[in-house]
């Protein structure tokens, strides 16, 4: 089938772009709901403490206050916990430890935001109004921030884990590494934190929770990523089957990952929503949303690499360490072993590799997926090895990573982990990285710089990350063809919709050349409220692949159907008959029979409607990359400045190049906030130090010039439409590429790479240290 499909009609991604930027979204906190009560939340203003006294009789009795929830109810209710998945460690070390997690607190808080009660109103003012009525005695608790604090444990989360250790990991051949290091002729370590991000999407989070007694069914509006996954959430907390939840999907406001899982907001309005017999809406605030959305990477990476004396990686030994917070999300501590694990050799042909992963129990607010999730921290890892090392040998850091990248010809390739890529090429991706930014000439430039004072850096990162995969077995998506005034028409649902992916366009691109419609005329729902179909969401780089290849499926059976139903008509075989543009002709262009007059005659019938569901097992992709940065640093300011990117990708075959483009930007905009200045901070209290846009930095237009996009596809055998994953890539190789060209160019002045983010005062520190020393 054609991978590109011209418009020339507006599709509904075309019609949805108009629709947000004109006011015109269907966004939760647009949601007519009348006679819906207002929801507002207590939270705790301690990192760490015992609930001695929880008073809510003045609260109750405040103008408009309908309910007031404890955590007392939550557990009358026979709340359950949040599911904590992991699929590694059971027999290893230290299996997971998932401790309880309340919707309420119950007895104790642990983090700085934790939600103590909430307050059902008529209107939200007198929601927040009774917030400030009740009165709560607080004895606070030493509390443990950060991973040096959490591996010390110099205070105690849970008591159950008394090292605040939640969960050791063992991979690979620690011998096998243990012999190579013996005999190396070489080895460069690295270490380095990243710290917390807040997802900090445009759309705050929120819900509107209903409840219908007669039928015992909840009802929820919000914005997510899959239903299956949050559905399955919320019916492990309420201790109820899934089929009596079903939860609605407006216009999202952005994911990231974040929209994935449940959080106790979700149950306490359903809660407060069976309680009340009526609706119940909440919004959060942005300073809600920088205290309890799920923060993403909050990892401290170690390790070293050992190389022979022609410069070839013998062994990689790493450790990954994750700061969880003080809970256990639903795939936050399984997504910091899994992803990274994935990738532990990055792109490069390592005979042998050891990995040990360590997670611990913090007095923070938990971690979820964020864009990467893991991916970025590994890669960040194994590039940064690969410069030092090319740094020690005086070597052009592309030469050594062509060295020792894995040869087109191995694919499928094995790791020594035991993980198979499915295709790649590597050299290709470097080559062309090599011409993009006119590597050869790069002296100049920063000969240059340095004649206005600037320090000129240049950072490479050629990655590779696992796309795809979920907890679902397979994904299914349903496809019916009806008609409208005459006029063939395809809509298709899956379990999720989108968050401004254009998946809406693109799985017109994909199902349209099998039915010969236009586009424009296919449809993707929102998932329906009450969805039975099978599919993980729109998470980890794995729609197009997997939805998207559910999606030809059906749209494959479709087209079989309706050149059976002609070849009736015509005394064909089907495989004589063409479907396209509307119509179904024989070889010679001779008219069979218009789309429009097959699907009529199919859905006469009232036992053969033309609705398929078609399926895409449990797949998964190994998408790469070759980013160039480079950056320029004022020495008298410490301010760096992107002045040139270059990101060479291979996502398989581009189904959609304008949204493909739109992804990479989109990805590289968030590493590149990582790098220069995204970051929570904490002070030992606990409490959040950066919980505002006026003290969490977030990447601006102006930082960034226009990029430079090019695909060099390999398609990947493992799944029928040859598409590779694509969210994540920007941002993985983002965060490596700009770390490593700010070393770069610090390392010209004698100066280390400074902690991140790479802030101008850190930066500026870092160079009167170096200068310092030099005296």
């Amino acid at each position: 089938m054609d991978a590109h499909i011209a418009r020339a009609r507006p599709t509904q991604s075309d019609q949805d772009r108009t629709r947000w930027v004109t006011g015109a979204g269907r966004y939760l906190a647009d949601i007519a709901a009348p006679g819906a009560l207002s929801a507002a939340f207590l939270r705790s203003p301690y990192g760490h403490a015992e609930i001695i006294r929880l008073d809510v009789t003045a609260a109750q009795a405040m103008p408009g206050v309908v309910a007031v929830l404890t955590g007392a109810d939550c557990a009358a209710a026979g709340f359950g916990n949040f599911r904590a998945l992991m699929r590694y460690g059971a027999s290893g070390p230290k299996p997971m430890i998932v401790p309880f997690r309340p919707v309420l607190a119950q007895d104790r808080v642990r983090h700085v935001g934790e939600a103590v009660a909430c307050v059902i109103a008529e209107m939200p003012a007198m929601a927040l109004d009774a917030i400030e009525a009740i009165m709560v005695d607080y004895r606070e608790l030493p509390t443990v921030i950060g991973l040096e604090a959490a591996s010390q444990a110099r205070a105690i989360m849970h008591e159950f884990a008394p090292d605040n250790l939640a969960f050791v990991h063992h991979a690979g051949d620690a011998e096998a590494v243990a012999a190579a290091f013996a005999h190396a002729d070489q080895i460069v370590a690295t270490d380095f934190e990243l710290p917390r991000l807040a997802p900090t999407t445009m759309e705050l989070r929120g819900a509107l929770a209903r409840y219908d007694q007669a039928a015992g069914i909840y009802y929820l509006i919000t914005p997510h990523q899959g239903i299956n996954e949050i559905r399955a959430d919320l019916a492990a907390i309420l201790n109820v089957a899934e089929t009596k939840i079903q939860i609605e999907l407006p216009d999202v406001g952005g994911g990231f990952g974040a929209r994935s899982p449940a959080y106790p907001e979700h149950a306490a309005l359903l809660l407060a929503a069976r309680v009340t017999g009526r609706s119940v809406r909440w919004v959060a605030s942005r300073s809600e949303a920088f205290l309890t959305d799920y923060y993403g990477r909050s990892t401290r990476l170690t390790g070293r690499l050992a190389l022979d004396k022609t410069g070839k990686f013998t062994a990689l030994d790493l450790r990954y360490e994750t700061d969880l917070g003080a809970y256990i999300t639903t795939v936050g501590a399984f997504v910091n072993v899994h992803n990274p694990l994935m990738t532990s050799g990055g792109t490069y042909d390592i005979p042998a590799i050891a990995v040990e992963f360590r997670q611990y129990f913090t007095n923070t607010g938990p971690i979820g997926p964020y864009r990467g999730a893991g991916r970025p921290d590994m890669a960040l890892l194994i590039e940064r090895l690969v410069d030092c090392a090319a740094s020690a040998r005086g070597d052009d850091p592309l030469a050594l990573r062509a060295r020792n990248a894995i040869a087109p010809a191995a694919f499928p390739y094995q790791t020594a982990l035991g993980v198979t890529y499915d295709n790649a090429d590597y050299p290709q991706l470097i080559e062309a990285a090599r011409d993009a930014a006119d590597w050869e000439n790069f002296a100049a430039r920063r000969d240059a710089a340095r004649a206005r004072g600037r320090l000129l850096g240049r950072g490479v990162a050629l990655f590779t990350e696992i796309a795809g995969g979920g907890a679902a077995t397979r994904d299914e998506a349903r496809v019916t063809l009806y008609l409208v005034n005459g006029q063939a028409r395809a809509r298709i649902e899956t379990v999720t919709g989108g968050s401004g992916q254009s998946q809406a366009e693109t799985y017109a691109f994909i199902l349209a050349p099998r039915l010969g419609l236009d586009p424009a005329y296919i449809e993707l729902m929102a998932s329906p409220a009450d969805s039975t179909l099978q599919g993980a969401g729109s998470i980890a780089s794995r729609s197009t692949l997997s939805a998207g290849s559910a999606i030809a499926d059906a749209g494959n059976q479709l087209r079989a159907r309706l050149l059976a139903l002609a070849g009736l008509r015509a005394n064909a075989a089907p495989d004589e008959l063409v479907l396209a543009d509307g119509a179904i002709c024989r070889q010679d262009g001779s008219l069979v029979l218009r789309l429009a007059d097959a699907i009529e005659a199919a859905n006469a019938e009232p036992d053969t409607p033309l609705i398929a569901v078609g399926a895409m097992p449990l797949s998964a992709s190994f998408p790469s990359g070759c980013h160039v940065a480079e950056i320029e640093i004022d020495p008298e300011t410490g301010v760096a400045a992107l002045v040139r990117y270059v990101a060479v990708d291979d996502a398989g075959l581009v189904l959609n190049p304008q949204a493909a483009e739109g992804q990479i930007h989109g990805g590289i905009a968030q590493g590149l906030g990582e790098v220069f200045g995204e970051a929570m901070i904490y002070d030992e209290a606990g409490q959040v130090l950066s919980g505002s846009f006026m003290d969490y930095p977030m990447p601006r237009a102006a930082d960034m010039p226009f990029f430079i996009t090019a695909e060099r596809p390999t398609l990947s055998p493992h799944n029928p439409l040859g598409v590779k994953g694509l969210g994540e890539a920007g941002t993985t190789g983002a965060l490596a590429a700009a770390t490593n060209a700010i070393a770069h160019a610090l390392a010209q002045a004698g100066a280390a790479l400074p902690a991140l983010p790479c802030t101008p005062q850190r930066i500026w520190q870092s160079l009167q240290q170096a200068d310092t020393t030099a005296r």
